[in-house]
């Protein structure tokens, strides 16, 4: 399968003002990158530099790391440099949905604030709407979803199964094997970890961005948004994604408590292939990649963040900007294998990149594929990174071992419409024809994409908001990429 990723003819052109308000945004945040590591590298300096009690300007407030069930709710674009407060923003993000939650159904998205961050327990975003919630099937046909706070509606899995339940499995057999492809309505490859399994992908939507979709038909397939009469999701609407890989039994417990596990139900593949239809077991999955996206008012066109598993692959930066290293803590990668070259493997468009289908099943035994990450994270990253490593509530929690690895938001925030793509930063558009591609305007050495999500897309011109903009909004659909085709 050949992929064309980000290409519209609808796509809006930034203003030659917005571009070199850019470039000037893009200098001050390299020349702020260096101080900022070398600020941030010592783990007892962070914590005390970015406590919330920590003396801080007005106007630099939402720069304080912090462990809370709180998110932010906002993050208005200082008249400096925005980097850091968007990477805080983002860390914020990623902890308050990773916050234990409350069970009962009339609380779906809600914290448990007598808990602690690493507390066991089901986690915020995980009691949200699934896409399988949403996007409710009947033998093929669309049916309507039950309501927020029900768990009741049907289950990919069967009647047998109880929506209460981790479940992460598509009424399309085999979807949820396939990353997403920025073609709409096309899935792109799958991705094999080291252990064999193939990794599990699920989508989830927070009670703003479920009502809307929902209330509106969409998820049936009705009243879709066009260029003429377009969504406009509530602001606090919240999009996750998740990654997951299933664990094999001979895998050690020190390997596995390095990770967020749950149990789930996910698609076996052998039962599968041998009754000819969905069939599932009950598998432990580690969280290795979380997408955030997060609609602000200051941020209409959302604000995109990307979280990996550190052990996912080897670091890509050198010095105070390096990753953590798996093998330095002694535990294996997921998705690399030190014995074999150390570049992308197979081949992008080979038969075993190509989306899971029932004319294309999974193998009972594929072979684990290469992942290496091209691009190293931006050192301002890293340094915030560490920052929140260092805090208590984090240190010493699985929560350690996640990282940031990009963020993304827009720039030319009104007025919000197909045409206007937010100027996102980093990256801007380039080129003059209709048909342009969106380009990231980001230096070769700076990672925007997650590496179970992306995996073959970590090259120009591939971003969150790029694609986003190309497969959904430039169609009228608020940067939604589940609209973005059938289902």
């Amino acid at each position: 399968m050949t992929q064309t990723p980000c290409n519209s003819s609808k796509i809006g052109r930034a203003r030659e003002g917005t571009s070199r308000a850019q470039s000037e945004a893009a200098r001050r945040r390299t020349s702020r990158a260096q101080p900022l590591a070398l600020l941030l590298v010592s783990g007892a300096a962070a914590a005390f530099l970015f406590s919330p009690a920590a003396a801080l300007s007005a106007d630099m407030g939402e720069v304080a790391p912090a462990v809370s069930p709180e998110p932010l709710e906002d993050v208005a674009p200082p008249a400096g440099d925005p980097f850091p407060a968007a990477a805080n923003f983002a860390w914020r993000a990623f902890i308050a949905l990773n916050w234990p939650a409350k069970l009962d159904p009339g609380e779906r998205g809600a914290a448990d604030r007598a808990a602690a961050l690493g507390d066991p327990g089901k986690r915020v975003w995980e009691t949200f709407k699934s896409d399988y919630e949403l996007f409710q099937s009947d033998d093929g046909r669309p049916i309507s979803p039950t309501p927020w706070s029900s768990y009741e509606g049907r289950n990919p899995c069967g009647a047998g199964v109880d929506n209460r339940y981790k479940t992460i499995a598509s009424f399309a057999p085999f979807a949820d094997f396939n990353q997403p492809s920025f073609a709409p309505g096309e899935p792109a490859n799958p991705l094999v970890a080291q252990n064999g399994a193939y990794t599990r992908y699920e989508m989830r939507f927070n009670e703003p961005a479920f009502t809307i979709i929902a209330a509106s038909g969409w998820s049936q397939g009705l009243n879709l948004p066009d260029e003429t009469h377009p969504a406009r999701l509530p602001v606090g609407s919240v999009a996750v994604k998740a990654a997951w890989r299933p664990l094999s039994a001979g895998e050690a417990p020190a390997a596995r408590q390095r990770y967020y596990v749950e149990s789930a139900e996910i698609v076996d593949v052998a039962k599968t292939l041998a009754a000819g239809r969905v069939v599932c077991s009950k598998s432990d999955v580690a969280l290795v990649g979380l997408h955030i996206a997060i609609k602000t008012k200051s941020w209409p066109q959302w604000v995109w963040s990307t979280f990996e598993h550190v052990d996912n692959a080897p670091p890509a930066g050198a010095g105070g900007a390096r990753e953590p290293d798996a093998k330095d803590a002694g535990a294996p990668y997921s998705y690399f294998d030190p014995a074999k070259p150390a570049k992308l493997w197979p081949p992008f468009g080979s038969k075993d990149t190509a989306p899971l289908d029932w004319s294309n099943p999974p193998q009972l035994d594929p072979e684990p594929m290469q992942v290496v990450r091209r691009y190293p994270i931006e050192p301002g990253i890293m340094a915030m990174n560490r920052a929140y490593w260092a805090l208590p509530g984090v240190k010493g929690t699985v929560w350690e071992r996640y990282m940031l690895v990009a963020v993304q938001w827009p720039t030319s925030m009104g007025p919000p419409g197909p045409d206007n793509d937010g100027a996102f930063f980093p990256g801007r558009l380039s080129g003059a024809s209709a048909e342009e591609s969106y380009r990231s305007t980001a230096k070769a050495q700076e990672n925007l994409v997650n590496t179970t999500m992306e995996t073959y897309l970590q090259d120009m011109p591939s971003s969150c908001m790029a694609c986003h903009q190309a497969v959904s909004n430039s169609r009228g659909r608020d940067f939604v990429g589940i609209l973005a085709g059938p289902r």
